[in-house]
């Protein structure tokens, strides 16, 4: 009962409770979330870290729309969702892996087009292709690699990608893109 329904539901109510707090500072927002993660919980990291994943995709996307968005900012961000994130991934299991490896590859697609760095380019295009390794059809996976190749006009690999769209999905749009690469 105490491993299996207590600190699962103790999580989840920390995390709730979390999201529900009015936040008015990065230090605040940090000491709250670890706290959250870092509660002792033998079910529920996976779906927390997942959370918390989209949670911080959204924060980056925000403050890249701004006109002047705050790079040290987006590059914290980044920083924890490696500290929580990665360390799921490289078990190369778990509950909503997928999707955990998904949202990796967001933050750092988000964090890309916001401060235009290299790393973060090279860092997304690996998570979504180690998320095509995992689910070789999968419309995310392809559609996003298909964008980020795109992006950096690396023509070679969006039409290798755009193809398997099209053999998949019977995709008129992206046939019409693999055309005018």
């Amino acid at each position: 009962m105490y491993l299996g329904s207590f600190l699962p539901i103790r999580k989840s109510q920390k995390y709730i409770e979390a999201r529900q707090t009015q936040i008015i500072s990065l230090k605040q927002f940090d000491a709250l979330y670890d706290g959250v993660l870092s509660y002792k919980s033998p079910v529920g990291q996976d779906e927390v870290v997942s959370y918390y994943l989209e949670m911080l995709i959204e924060i980056i996307a925000e403050e890249r729309r701004k006109e002047s968005s705050n790079e040290a900012l987006i590059r914290h961000l980044v920083g924890k969702a490696e500290e929580w994130g990665v360390p799921i991934i490289e078990r190369g299991a778990g509950f909503s892996f997928s999707r955990l490896i998904f949202n990796m590859a967001n933050i750092y697609q988000e964090a890309m087009l916001a401060v235009r760095e290299e790393m973060y380019y090279q860092k997304g295009v690996e998570f979504y292709r180690l998320g095509l390794e995992y689910s070789p059809d999968r419309q995310i996976f392809l559609y996003n690699l298909f964008d980020m190749y795109r992006f950096r006009d690396d023509n070679e690999n969006a039409r290798k990608i755009g193809e398997r769209i099209v053999e998949v999905y019977k995709n008129e749009r992206v046939k019409q893109i693999l055309q005018s690469l």
